[in-house]
């Protein structure tokens, strides 16, 4: 009996012996959703939210949180002192009292853990967070973009998150715990909005935030371009240098691994060429008697000598404000850059030359006879003055003197060594590139006339043999989707009357 006994004790022993050598699990770190959401909105949202947030960061989304101070700082990763930016936050006496022991502690233990959006669950910790290679950013571009474009994909995101056009029908309600797509990405085109991949608001646009990819190259000149500058008040739409698609939708060249570039002729210009190699631009709006014409993507950033000289060559002498309203005396600078890089000559400063005669602003031009349709045509890319006309040197009175209107063709006007005229008595032009196409139906209009602006006034719809006999114009198979049947597209007005015929070989 004795012996049962000490046999029973010894067992009982062992097993609480063995009880405490056992590793106690660890309680799990705490994530944004489960613990500092709360926490940030309670002690640090007062101040760091809206628009104006103190030090440049916002409390009060994850992206926001796990963001940049204004000085470019990841606040959640550690600096060379070890502590990140956020911890060493609160402990400065000016944040003295906002936070806790134990939130503090609580803090350091989600930034240490890599400060993760949840816990888990369906996806895995890093799914949200940007920075992770593991990212659902990641995953749908590997997957090009199926799952968030594409209802019937096996892994499609409208399954369980509401936020998206291609939710399924018989879907009714998210699924428990789901957030919406919106929650994150809350652009008024949702996850599809061009600063999903390219940027935020107003600077949607490469490069990719440096606060979540540090590792990405320097990039200068994508805001150069599309962003407000000293040579531009309002910066270039995509299209300039990109296809870019009607929806924003990843489709087609649009998100397809690989930048493409594909200029807008009527504001590159049409000698405007790409170097893969060398990254660098030729004939584009840089190429204009400057010292550096092709600049390559990463050149040092331009100056106004680079694209063009202050006077170009063969230009009169003068004050710049003389007939250009935009610049300052000595052209050295802009003022109010909402005209320059617009694609044509903008003459006129409001205050007695040009525009004290031919109007100003939007309608520098005089309001007889055919001038606003040539200035600004329906169908086609406006018309310079000097095409017509010559202009006086430094903004001086004309050559004709009072009253005089002389008519010099010029440009376009005698493209392809036409010997283009005007009559003065019948007000008519003869012979000009313009108008005196192949089946024109008016090729020489009066200049009191404004009626001959359709298509069959200047060229046959379609042009007589050997076009040709097709009233759809070919499409993209002929004039590279510059036309929809016998109408121009958007594009095809650029490019119209450019002395450029634009098809391609059969």
């Amino acid at each position: 009996m004795r012996l049962r006994s000490l046999l029973l004790t010894t067992v009982l022993l062992g097993a609480a012996f063995a009880a405490c050598e056992t590793p106690r699990t660890a309680a799990p770190s705490p994530s944004y959703t489960t613990r500092i959401q709360g926490l940030l909105e309670a002690r640090c949202v007062r101040c760091h939210a809206d628009f104006a947030p103190g030090g440049g960061w916002t409390a009060d989304s994850y992206l926001g949180a796990i963001g940049c101070t204004d000085s470019g700082e990841p606040v959640t990763l550690a600096r060379a002192d070890g502590l990140p930016p956020l911890l060493a936050a609160v402990d400065r006496s000016d944040h003295a009292g906002v936070v806790d022991e134990a939130e503090r502690a609580m803090l350091a233990a989600w930034l240490a853990a890599g400060a993760p959006r949840s816990g888990g669950g369906v996806h895995p910790a890093t799914f949200a967070d940007p920075r992770s290679p593991k990212s659902h950013g990641q995953l749908l571009r590997a997957r090009g973009y199926a799952p968030m474009l594409d209802a019937s994909d096996p892994d499609a995101c409208g399954s369980c998150h509401d936020g998206l056009a291609a939710r399924r029908a018989e879907i009714h309600t998210p699924a428990a715990g789901a957030p919406a797509c919106t929650s994150c990405h809350a652009e008024i085109d949702g996850p599809l909005g061009c600063g999903t991949c390219h940027g935020e608001g107003a600077r949607a646009y490469p490069p990719r935030s440096r606060c979540f990819f540090p590792a990405d190259p320097m990039d200068r000149a994508h805001a150069a371009h599309a962003g407000p500058s000293a040579s531009r008040a309002a910066g270039l739409p995509c299209s300039t240098c990109h296809p870019t698609p009607a929806s924003g939708a990843p489709a087609g060249v649009h998100a397809n691994g690989w930048v493409d570039v594909w200029f807008d002729f009527a504001i590159a210009g049409r000698e405007a060429r790409f170097d893969l190699a060398q990254k660098s631009c030729t004939g584009t709006c840089h190429a204009r008697g400057g010292a550096r014409p092709s600049p390559a993507w990463s050149d040092a950033p331009m100056t106004c000598n680079d694209c063009h000289a202050s006077p170009p060559a063969d230009h009169p002498r003068g004050a710049c404000t003389s007939c250009h309203h935009e610049a300052n005396a000595d052209g050295t600078a802009l003022t109010t850059p909402s005209l320059h890089l617009n694609g044509k000559v903008d003459l006129g400063d409001g205050s007695g030359r040009c525009g004290s005669c031919h109007g100003q602003g939007d309608d520098p031009w005089p309001a007889t006879g055919a001038h606003r349709a040539h200035a600004a045509p329906k169908s086609a890319r406006p018309v310079p003055c000097e095409t017509c006309h010559a202009i006086p040197d430094g903004g001086a009175r004309h050559p004709e003197g009072k009253g005089g209107a002389g008519v010099r063709l010029a440009g376009l006007a005698v493209h392809g060594g036409r010997r283009a005229s005007f009559d003065p008595t019948t007000k008519t032009c003869a012979g000009t590139y313009c108008h005196e196409g192949a089946g024109a139906a008016r090729p020489s209009p009066r200049w009191i006339e404004t009626s001959a602006t359709s298509c069959t006034s200047c060229h046959g719809a379609p042009p007589p043999a050997p076009h040709p006999q097709s009233t759809t114009c070919g499409g993209a198979a002929c004039h590279e989707g510059r036309t929809d049947g016998l109408a121009l597209t958007p594009a095809g007005r650029l490019a119209h009357v450019d002395g450029f015929i634009d098809r391609v070989a059969p």
